[in-house]
């Protein structure tokens, strides 16, 4: 309760509340290396701040956008990026994307590109 019994609003209990270190959340350590993303539709969620790798690509990625489609979004070329982080080959890469963005129906030349470009960054070069 945050009211007092004299009717007051009970600082110390909001103060406590602040001041209390964070929990680690299913067994895994908080280590400031985390974002919350607040999306329009759905539940929020927190992520993992991007590592150098993912910030590359999805930069590239957001590029190509913009040069096929003329769009930018970050967070597309994000959700983009890590379809294809793990994957061992294009055609790995285009089933998992399609089954996170199939309703995009991208075309080939750019689903190569996008691989060609995630695969520039894992190899060190950008």
């Amino acid at each position: 309760q945050t009211w007092g019994q004299d009717g007051r609003w009970n600082v110390n209990y909001m103060i406590g509340m602040r001041t209390r270190a964070p929990k680690s959340s299913e067994g895994k350590m908080v280590n400031g290396k985390e974002t919350l993303r607040l999306r329009s539709k759905g539940s929020a969620t927190v992520q993992e701040t991007p590592n150098e790798f993912e910030e590359q690509a999805t930069k590239k990625v957001d590029d190509l956008l913009e040069s096929y489609m003329g769009i930018r979004d970050l967070e597309l070329a994000t959700t983009i990026v890590e379809a294809g982080k793990d994957k061992k080959n294009p055609d790995d890469f285009a089933e998992a994307l399609d089954s996170v963005l199939g309703d995009f129906a991208f075309p080939d030349v750019f689903l190569f590109d996008v691989w060609g470009a995630i695969g520039d960054v894992k190899n060190g070069r950008t």
